[in-house]
């Protein structure tokens, strides 16, 4: 699906997974390595949020939660959650914008469950924000155990070309 077809449709509270396949820079080295070790064959995820008839997405990425035009990140794949997206949730996921990224604890990721601390990596964000709204995906913070825990909840996994690359 073209990118100008799925943006009127995307909500907030969906989840958006990427794949990176090239392995062009040191970036994209250090992205196959956290794939390898998470064994996901997403690269990453993060929350959709629609405002002001904007698309953006919440994400933990280095060197910390940030929002970003979703327009702006190429091409990715898009999972409808059905969320409801309260006013709580809302201030729930704003209220980590700024917090500190963590490479460890993406690495770590499939093995451990993440401390209680101020530093995400993506999946984990995702889900905590998801479970604001009452949806639960899971307790294994890779970008694959989230796609997958979002497929069983019956999100239709949607590929869109969109934006920049």
């Amino acid at each position: 699906m073209k990118y100008q077809n799925a943006r009127p449709l995307i909500r907030s509270g969906d989840v958006l997974a990427w794949s990176h396949r090239g392995i062009y820079s040191w970036h994209d080295l250090k992205i196959w390595f956290v794939r390898l070790f998470t064994r996901s064959e997403y690269s990453h995820v993060g929350t959709a949020w629609v405002v002001n008839n904007r698309v953006l997405v919440i994400e933990a990425v280095k060197p910390m939660v940030r929002i970003f035009p979703l327009s702006k990140l190429g091409n990715f794949y898009w999972l409808r959650t059905g969320a409801y997206w309260r006013k709580s949730t809302e201030e729930l996921a704003l209220s980590f914008v700024g917090d500190n990224y963590s490479e460890l604890q993406a690495i770590m990721s499939p093995f451990i469950t993440p401390p209680n601390d101020d530093r995400w990596e993506c999946a984990e964000l995702v889900a905590c924000i998801a479970r604001q709204d009452g949806i639960d995906l899971g307790g294994v913070y890779t970008p694959s155990e989230v796609v997958l825990a979002a497929q069983k909840r019956g999100a239709p996994l949607t590929y869109v070309e969109g934006g920049q690359p």
